[in-house]
């Protein structure tokens, strides 16, 4: 009976290691949405956009379902300078959010720099041209065999966990300043590279399904009535969201092709980004200005 016992918490330990030891392991593997996180935490903190400054930062893990700030599409750059590179996006509020560094410190401090959001997409380039400052390249640490940074370790074989930023200034800025709290901004230098990890979330997939443009025409700037024409019978929600993220109105559509009209007059002036959402999957953004 005790030999039974034994064995039966002998393969309770083992099987808790194993998941702890994949845990602290969570590599880049594939094109798709990460949560991007610290290694050897407790607990781990997290790459976040803060919905109230719109600036990057490390934050606890958010429960599912109120994690958007958390997740990240981790893919090849649209237009690297070089080969493998990637860009770092988010649509967080549903708002194009671009992981980058700001220009200001680029010549001064490289390769110290805080990485923060911008409210765009990621700049097409030419090659060997890193102006965009958006340009990331997954990398390996070498980890010991719980997948925590030790120099005396091994590269991972299946992945990548650790993150670098190319600028026109070098490419040896990296993740390798542990946040000591959460809001901590995220900080790179040229020191030694600290493991990062990639929490799959879901693969990408080969195409997504979008609605093109010019498909539909949305008064802008607006004053009490929001506007929206063109093929709206393949619509069936439009949200508004302030530019922090912000869901401040939404509608659900089901009006055959009729032009869709939101009363926006309870809003403040400002700019605001109209979502259109349709029953496939398909998704477009703009801009307005409430006067």
């Amino acid at each position: 009976m005790k030999k039974q016992l034994l064995k039966l918490t002998m393969l309770a330990f083992v099987v808790l290691f194993s998941a702890s030891t994949i845990q602290a392991q969570a590599l880049w593997t594939v094109n798709g949405t990460y949560k991007i996180s610290t290694s050897g935490l407790s607990p781990n903190l997290y790459m976040t956009i803060d919905a109230s400054s719109g600036d990057l930062v490390w934050a606890e893990e958010l429960a599912d379902g109120a994690d958007a700030a958390q997740i990240w599409s981790v893919i090849d750059h649209r237009s690297p300078a070089s080969s493998g590179l990637m860009e770092i996006t988010s649509d967080f509020g549903g708002i194009d959010w671009t992981m980058t560094t700001a220009p200001a410190n680029v010549s001064t401090d490289h390769p110290g720099y805080t990485i923060t959001v911008e409210q765009r997409v990621p700049k097409t380039v030419e090659a060997g041209d890193w102006s965009g400052l958006d340009q990331f390249q997954r990398r390996k640490a070498k980890v010991n065999s719980e997948g925590l940074a030790d120099a005396g370790g091994s590269n991972p074989s299946a992945g990548n966990n650790a993150l670098f930023l190319q600028t026109p200034e070098g490419t040896n800025s990296r993740y390798g300043v542990v946040p000591s709290a959460a809001g901590d901004a995220v900080v790179f230098d040229g020191g030694g590279i600290d493991v990062i990890q990639f929490h799959l979330v879901e693969a990408a997939v080969a195409s997504v399904n979008t609605f093109g443009a010019d498909k539909f025409s949305i008064s802008n700037p607006v004053s009490n009535q929001l506007t929206i024409k063109g093929t709206t019978s393949k619509v069936n929600q439009v949200v508004v969201y302030s530019l922090l993220g912000n869901r401040v109105l939404s509608k659900a559509i089901n009006n055959g092709n009729e032009d869709i009209s939101l009363n926006v007059s309870a809003l403040s002036t400002g700019m605001y980004i109209v979502e259109l959402n349709g029953e496939n999957g398909e998704r477009l953004t703009k801009k307005i200005i409430k006067q």
